[in-house]
């Protein structure tokens, strides 16, 4: 089952639920103050090739020398 966030729009606490698809956008209750104040927000999102699309922010390529390179982006 997939992970959503949500946030609290009284505590602005964020947290985690593990839910079905189905009960993605239902009603849920903030962990830290108990409130139903709450709405889904977008998650970030990783996978394991996100270092081989070209998106490499923690460094850069083996052909770069770190100025624009158009291989990795660096």
């Amino acid at each position: 089952m997939p992970i959503y966030e949500y946030i609290c729009e009284e505590c602005l606490k964020k947290f985690e639920l593990v839910r079905s698809i189905s009960q993605a956008d239902d009603a849920a209750v903030c962990a830290s103050c108990r409130s139903a104040k709450t709405h889904r927000i977008v998650s970030k999102c990783f996978s394991k090739g996100d270092h081989l699309s070209g998106n490499n922010s923690a460094g850069s390529c083996q052909s770069c020398s770190g100025g624009s390179c158009s291989h990795c982006g660096h």
